[in-house]
């Protein structure tokens, strides 16, 4: 009998939880998979009118039907594979309608990162070049979105204008596809900067480093960052 009442109380208690006190929320981001963004979402409320968000996500961008290989290769080079498309977020959300949180209009202060890599093929010259390359992206700005928790347990979360500054980096390293001893690597760095001669802001920051057996190069700028889409999910 005690055994009973204890299993009925631990039932109650786990069902006014869930159906009463909302204060997390697990959420999958919907429109950012058709982007090849896969993400998970933590939410925990804090206080009355704060919560504090946390998403995880790997991206793979040639699974998204909106996003084509051209779209993510330069004319230059040859797509030949992606990997390591890992990304980070924290949010800040500060909840500005007198509805209990975490639902309602809010405004959510960011923090982002996100990595990057592809391998690529450039033929310079009649020489083949494999290009591994990888993109650093850290990012900071303000989202408004719109929670809405239907039946108390389903969330969608709204975020319908974000907008701030990332810092991207992208390393590339060129290397002979088959390499020849004493080959010097300084001749085809005009060839590299070429690739983005289209567009001045980035070719101006664009830093060579030659070696025995390769040439690397980095290219650090910063762009406007944009957030915009949906994530459902259950509250509890």
């Amino acid at each position: 009998m005690l055994k009973t009442k204890i299993i009925c109380t631990v039932f109650l208690f786990a069902f006014s939880t869930v159906a009463f006190s909302q204060n997390n929320a697990v959420k999958l981001g919907f429109s950012d998979a058709f982007l090849g963004n896969y993400n998970l979402s933590y939410e925990k409320v804090i206080n009355e009118n704060n919560s504090v968000q946390l998403k995880f996500g790997y991206m793979n961008p040639v699974s998204s039907p909106f996003i084509s290989e051209k779209t993510i290769t330069p004319e230059a080079y040859d797509l030949k594979e992606t990997s390591g498309g890992l990304n980070a977020s924290l949010e800040y959300r500060f909840y500005l309608s007198r509805q209990e949180i975490p639902q309602g209009f809010y405004i959510a202060p960011y923090l982002r990162y996100f990595t990057q890599s592809m391998v690529y093929s450039d033929e310079i010259n009649d020489r083949t070049f494999n290009v591994d390359s990888k993109l650093g992206t850290f990012g900071l700005g303000a989202q408004l979105g719109y929670q809405l928790i239907v039946n108390e347990i389903f969330t969608f979360d709204f975020y319908f204008f974000g907008a701030g500054v990332d810092r991207h980096t992208i390393n590339l390293k060129y290397q002979l596809k088959d390499p020849q001893p004493g080959f010097d690597y300084g001749t085809v760095t005009n060839d590299v900067t070429q690739v983005f001669e289209d567009i001045n802001y980035l070719e101006e920051r664009l830093e060579h480093t030659v070696n025995d057996d390769n040439l690397t190069s980095k290219l650090p700028f910063l762009f406007p960052g944009f957030r915009l889409g949906i994530s459902v999910g259950v509250a509890f």
